[in-house]
């Protein structure tokens, strides 16, 4: 999966910072308290934005504080530190609501809210899995259940500047170049969309622009790495590269064996149009023994040639003779675009 596809994946989720969540979390059955009060602190019938007046009185920054208002803020001082704590107040205030006071329809965090009060059981496994989430530097989570990862192929490709994806049980699939490795998972919870930025013979992981896409909410946390570093994501891949390299070889023999059997066969076909359009050589007996000579050795070739891609696709369990069709293809497609 390329990066643009990838981002085509993220306008399918729900997204939502990870101090939101954890917020959620931490808040739970207070949450909806504290918004169907607020709610009904701020209605007004003209577009009043009283909303931003009851965020400045949570913030101490009103001189004189309506009792009401007192009255909201003492009985959700404990929300309201945790909203403060995590830097996500205003958000869940003056975001979440319009100069009516009425509030914002098909927010993220009540999506999430309502995933939280539905898995209440698990409620410390998520904020676990969130606090960790945020430890590794990812600001926003992307999260949709249908979200499998065993549908997509990913690629790590050696550039300057370079996206790519991470995540659990990778695979590599043995058809690769050098600067590029084509990888698989047979089953992740989780997809770290990272950036990779290299100057002269350095490489770094960009801290910005990181994403985590999530199919599931409710997983061990030590699933995931416990930091994002070259040695923990590239190398890993590298690794699992390297370990394919015997394989790979013997996949690039056969298909550079039978691309050379293929190009031949074409010599030869154009050869034999070319004698048989000369019409002095059409009855050459010698000409015509010579060609049914060469048809021959050709045809042993061509034997030996798929002999030889039966034997290493019977010498591993995943390769099969779509796999070698495939790397076929990929060796045809470059030919004619450096052609």
């Amino acid at each position: 999966m390329t990066y643009l596809e990838m981002e085509e994946r993220k306008k399918c989720c729900k997204s939502i910072p990870t101090n939101h969540l954890i917020t959620l979390c931490e808040v739970f059955d207070d949450y909806k308290s504290f918004c169907d009060d607020l709610e009904k602190l701020i209605k007004s019938k003209s577009s009043r934005n009283l909303v931003n007046k009851v965020y400045h009185a949570m913030q101490g920054n009103l001189s004189i504080v309506p009792s009401k208002y007192k009255d909201f803020i003492e009985k959700h001082k404990r929300t309201i530190e945790i909203m403060n704590k995590y830097r996500c107040l205003s958000n869940l205030t003056i975001l979440s609501y319009d100069a009516m006071g009425n509030r914002i329809r098909n927010l993220d965090e009540e999506y999430f809210y309502q995933y939280i009060q539905e898995h209440k059981k698990d409620i410390e496994t998520i904020k676990s899995v969130v606090l960790k989430i945020k430890k590794l530097g990812f600001i926003n989570i992307y999260f949709h259940e249908n979200l499998d990862f065993t549908e997509y192929e990913f690629e790590y490709s050696i550039s300057p500047f370079s996206n790519f994806s991470f995540l659990e049980n990778i695979e590599v699939n043995p058809i690769h170049v050098d600067s590029l490795i084509r990888y698989k998972t047979n089953d992740s919870c989780y997809c770290l969309n990272l950036n990779i930025y290299r100057f002269e013979n350095c490489q770094k992981l960009s801290e910005y622009g990181r994403d985590i896409l999530l199919n599931s909410l409710i997983f061990d946390p030590d699933r995931l790495p416990n930091e994002i570093t070259i040695e923990s994501t590239i190398d890993v891949i590298k690794k699992l590269a390297e370990d394919k390299k015997v394989e790979h070889q013997d996949i690039k023999d056969s298909v550079d064996l039978s691309i050379a059997t293929i190009d031949l066969t074409g010599c030869f076909e154009n050869l034999n149009e070319v004698y048989k359009r000369i019409a002095k050589l059409k009855d050459n007996s010698k000409l015509v023994n010579i060609l049914s000579q060469m048809q021959d050795t050709l045809t042993q070739l061509q034997s030996c040639e798929k002999e030889f891609e039966n034997h290493i696709i019977d010498s591993y369990e995943d390769i099969t003779p779509e796999t070698i069709e495939k790397a076929k293809k990929l060796y045809l497609d470059k030919r004619n675009v450096d052609d």
